[in-house]
Formats: structure tokens, C-alpha cells, sequence
């Protein structure tokens, strides 16, 4: 069938399908969309057969035809020959000669910033939380399944969502991010002196977003509370921001011996450090402390970029975000000049992760309003500039599942960003290949077909 024919027969199957779907345990195959219900569970013996496919695995830039997908529970139990006896299984999915692919993964998103950073600091958290709640949905209805929270207080939203009371993609949050004074973090009044000598605290600190720490003893303190609050990895910021008034791109935060203090803790509760950091010397004082996660890097020079590759490092650069910022504001303005800076480097931080070989996971970062976050998968296509389709589709799985696995025993859940035996199913049926071209997952109202996460089935409109 092709893609013309199935177009047209969605109404009608979007229509009939609640009258034809089978089930397994409580869980439905849906017809369009189906939010998360406390009151459902997948039954851990129920057998799924997924059929009628080409399967991207999420780790090599190819499909595999011939294959079926077998699903028991909420966990992917194998691939299998296709042409095999589909009677031995208690629900059969036709994937209508779809294009099967993992869940997709953000590895820097801020679950708990929906809306302008001003309006943010300024409304009820319980405000800020609702609407939060609300986008959560959002994001799972674009295919994506996993995000790893760059800071703010995300803990609780990941519960409601892990218990069903919320539709969102599994989270793996890092509470609040740590700075320094004068760093990225430090959005002070500058009347008011600092919290230890009487004056209010930092208005990130209200709200859960940041913690102000300087100091081995008080980076420790913040480490642990972060960890004690459900972190699953520590966010530190190491290096001047796009978006802060009192940092360069250019500044070092933290002495080694401050990011060498939040390793070692994170590291003793079985987890790791990612930094935000830009600038090539402040990415090398990080590696040098330990830390093997790094988002942004607009800023790298070829040798940092060499030396994450030869540590090992995992890294993310955020791209469209910045784009906004430089268009957004007026030119001259501090933000406007330092997200240009990080936009005209950006194309050889690309070239050297690229020619090293540094594993790049794909996260976005996106700020200031629903509307700009909504532009998300944007932010994957505009990436064609430097990789191919299927090389961004490898980011976006498989990569983005081995760094939000550096958690190690802090790790909430099972192996993620691929189709294989033993990960969790997360799993989405496009019907055009992504592998070819991108665009095809950014316009997911029309080409995402089928929603599985965690073996719960979000959305189908095949059958």
C-alpha cells in the first residue's frame, strides 16, 4: 500500500478503530490518541507482534527488512523472522509497511520552563507546574519518549508521569542546576548582597531551577542535595552563558577542585556530572575533573573536541535555540551578541565532532514560550546542515540512550534509543522512511503513526 492510499484511509480507520481494537491486559490499541490512566497496566506476560515493517535498530544507519518485532510487557522481548505463527502471540500490529524506529530522546530539555524565564520567575509554581503537566502530552504526541532534564525541580513531574497520573515522556531529572557567583546561574539583583551575608536568595533558588554554591564543602552540599531531592545525574555550569548578563562565553566557573568536589559525590552515588559549558577552555578544566557529559561546546576549539573523543566523552550541542536568541534580540544586546558568537561556531564544533568521532546526542534546550518549544523536531532538521538524515536519527536513539545510561544505579529505567532485546519498549512506526530524510519526523501529524511508550500504545492509526 502506498503512502497516498494509507493517507486516505485514516479517517476512516481513525473512525472504526475503537470498534475493532484488540487488547491486551487493560491497555487498548488506540485510535488517535490515548493519554496515560493511572488505573491501566500492561499485563508482564502479555505478548505483542509487531509485522509489516523495515526496522531502524537506533545504532547503525541502516534498516532491517525481513524482521518482526515481538513485545512482552512493557519490554521489546526479540526480533524474529518474519512469516512465523502469528497465532502464538495475543495482539498482532500490522505496521502497514511502515518505517519502525526507538522512541526519540532530548537529551537537554527543561521540563519545568514552559514558559519566558521573566513570566517564570514571577507566577506560582503550582502555575508554572499546570502548564508544565499539560506539555508533557505535547511532547510524547511528537514521538518523543525520553527526555534528560538540564535543571529545574522536574522530580515530581517524572513521578506523576511514571505512575500515569500524567501523559509525558519518561524523565531523567537533574534538579537544580549548580553555579557560582557571577556565573550562569546568577540572576541576583545586584542591590542585594549575597544570601550568606543576609540578602534574599537567587531567583533561580525559589524556584528550583538553580543553587548557588562556592566552594568544595558547598558544591558537595548542593551534589547531595540535588541527589536527596531524586537527581539522576548533577548539572553543573561551568563556563559563561547565552542567556546570563554577568558572564562572557569566554569565563571558567568553578576551580577544578569545585567540579572535581561534584564528580566525586555524584560518582559515590553511582552517577556522573554534565555541565553546561561553551568555550574551549572551560570544556578542557571539565574533562580534567572528570566530567564526561557536555552540552552546548559552541565555543570548542578543535583540541577540546579531540580531547573529548579521546576520553570518551559524550556531547550535545544545542542549535536552534541559539538561532532564536540571536534573532530575538535587539542586535548589540549582551544576549544577542553572545548566542551570535555561539551561532557562527557552531559549524566547525559540528566539522570536528563529526571528523573525531565524539559521540553527539541530539537536545535542544529550547526557552522563552510554548511556542518556540513546540518547535523541537525543528531542531533536528536544521541539523541536515552538517549530518545526514540517518546519522541524525542515530542521535536522536541510540546515542541518546547511551548518555542518559552514564546514570548507571541512578538510572529509573531500562536500556532506551534502541530495538533490541531487553530495552524498554518505546517504540514509534513512521510512514515514510526518517532515515532518508528528517523533515519526515519533524511534521509527525502526518507521518507518525503508531505511539508506544513504555508498552502502552499512545496512538495507532494503522489498523
Amino acid at each position: 500500500m502506498n503512502r497516498a492510499d494509507r493517507q486516505a484511509r485514516k479517517p476512516f480507520l481513525a473512525a472504526t478503530a475503537l470498534a475493532t481494537t484488540l487488547a491486551w491486559g487493560t491497555a487498548a490499541l488506540a485510535a488517535d490518541w490515548v493519554p496515560s490512566d493511572p488505573n491501566t497496566k500492561i499485563d508482564p506476560e502479555a505478548t505483542v507482534l509487531i509485522t509489516n515493517v523495515s526496522i531502524f535498530k537506533g545504532t547503525e544507519e541502516t534498516l532491517i527488512t525481513g524482521k518482526d518485532v515481538v513485545i512482552k510487557g512493557n519490554m521489546i522481548d526479540g526480533i524474529v523472522d518474519t512469516g512465523g505463527e502469528s497465532s502464538a502471540y495475543g495482539t498482532v500490529i500490522d505496521g502497514m509497511g511502515g518505517y519502525l524506529t526507538p522512541g526519540l530522546i532530548d537529551v537537554h530539555w527543561h521540563s519545568m520552563m514552559p514558559i519566558d524565564p521573566a513570566g517564570l520567575v514571577n507566577s506560582p509554581l503550582n502555575y508554572v507546574a499546570a502548564i508544565a503537566a499539560w506539555e508533557s502530552e505535547e511532547r510524547v504526541k511528537r514521538g518523543v519518549t525520553t527526555v534528560r532534564d538540564a535543571g529545574g525541580a522536574a522530580a515530581g513531574l517524572k513521578k506523576a508521569i511514571d505512575e500515569g497520573y500524567v501523559t509525558g515522556p519518561r524523565i531523567y531529572p537533574s534538579q537544580a542546576v549548580i553555579g557560582q557567583y557571577s556565573g550562569h546561574v546568577d540572576f541576583r539583583n545586584p542591590n542585594f548582597l549575597p544570601k550568606e551575608w543576609g540578602g534574599p536568595r537567587d531567583p533561580l533558588e525559589q524556584i528550583g531551577l538553580g543553587i548557588m554554591a562556592n566552594g568544595e564543602q558547598q558544591v558537595l552540599a548542593a551534589t547531595r542535595d540535588n541527589l536527596y531531592k531524586g537527581a539522576t545525574q548533577i548539572k553543573m555550569a561551568v563556563s559563561g552563558g547565552v542567556i546570563s548578563f554577568a558572564d562572557p562565553l569566554y569565563v571558567h566557573e568553578f576551580l577544578p577542585e569545585e567540579i572535581e568536589a561534584a564528580v566525586k559525590a555524584a560518582e559515590d552515588y553511582g552517577t556522573y556530572v554534565m555541565v553546561h559549558v561553551h568555550s574551549a577552555g572551560p570544556i578542557k578544566r571539565a574533562l580534567k575533573a572528570g566530567v564526561r557529559s557536555l552540552d552546548h561546546n559552541s565555543l570548542a576549539d578543535e583540541e577540546s573536541i579531540k580531547m573529548m573523543a579521546d576520553l570518551g566523552a559524550h556531547m550535545s550541542v544545542q542549535v536552534l535555540v541559539a538561532e532564536n536568541i540571536a534573532k530575538q534580540y535587539p542586535k548589540g544586546d549582551v544576549r544577542q551578541v553572545k548566542a551570535q558568537q555561539a551561532v557562527d561556531n557552531t559549524g566547525k564544533v559540528m566539522e570536528w565532532t563529526k571528523q573525531y568521532g565524539v559521540k553527539q546526542a541530539w537536545g535542544t534546550d529550547l526557552l522563552d514560550s510554548l511556542e518556540d518549544r513546540a518547535e523541537q523536531l525543528k531542531d533536528l532538521t536544521i541539523r541536515t546542515k552538517w549530518f545526514t538524515s540517518a546519522e541524525l536519527m542515530v542521535q536522536a536513539t541510540g546515542n541518546g540512550g547511551d548518555t542518559v545510561a552514564l546514570s548507571g544505579k541512578r538510572n529509573p529505567y531500562g536500556k532506551l534509543g534502541v530495538i533490541e532485546a531487553g530495552a524498554m519498549a518505546d517504540i514509534l512506526i513512521y510512514d515514510q522512511n526518517p532515515l532518508e530524510d528528517i523533515t519526515i519526523v519533524e511534521d509527525y501529524e502526518n507521518n507518525l503513526d503508531f505511539i508506544m511508550k513504555d508498552g502502552f500504545v499512545h496512538k495507532n492509526t494503522l489498523n
